[in-house]
């Protein structure tokens, strides 16, 4: 009974080890719509990091912007709109520049890429301390 205790005890460690070693991939994943085919999630596989304004930080403000775009075949986020922001106007520019960095994995339909829609993201904007 100790030996299979110790085998196990050995070979639990070495999963628990194994686990660890694995880098944690989270994949971002966000719902739009695709014609004939409703709702769909489509995973975010590229982005960069939006840029702090200089203004909001000298302000000592945090805030978001919520962004509706679509995703055209290529995986690249196009059309995107401002549906709030708050406070207003003070991270547009910096959640649009942010828009141009995104790369989502293009949604097949049959075998075809084709273009997702309404696809809503929050650009959040928080001070360190």
């Amino acid at each position: 009974m100790v030996k299979q205790l110790s085998l196990l005890k050995a070979a639990g460690l070495s999963l628990v080890a194994m686990v660890l070693s694995v880098p944690p991939v989270f994949a971002e994943t966000f719902t739009g719509r695709v014609s004939g085919v409703g709702d769909v999630d489509v995973e975010l596989v590229e982005k960069g990091t939006p840029s702090f304004p200089r203004r909001a930080k000298s302000y000592g403000v945090s805030g978001f912007v919520t962004v509706k775009f679509d995703i055209d075949v290529e995986g690249s986020a196009v059309g995107a709109v401002i549906v709030e922001s708050k406070p207003r106007r003070m991270f547009d520019r910096s959640a649009m520049r942010y828009m141009e960095t995104l790369k989502f994995t293009p949604y097949e339909d049959n075998g075809d890429a084709v273009v997702v829609s309404d696809v809503v993201m929050n650009v959040t904007y928080k001070l360190s301390n």
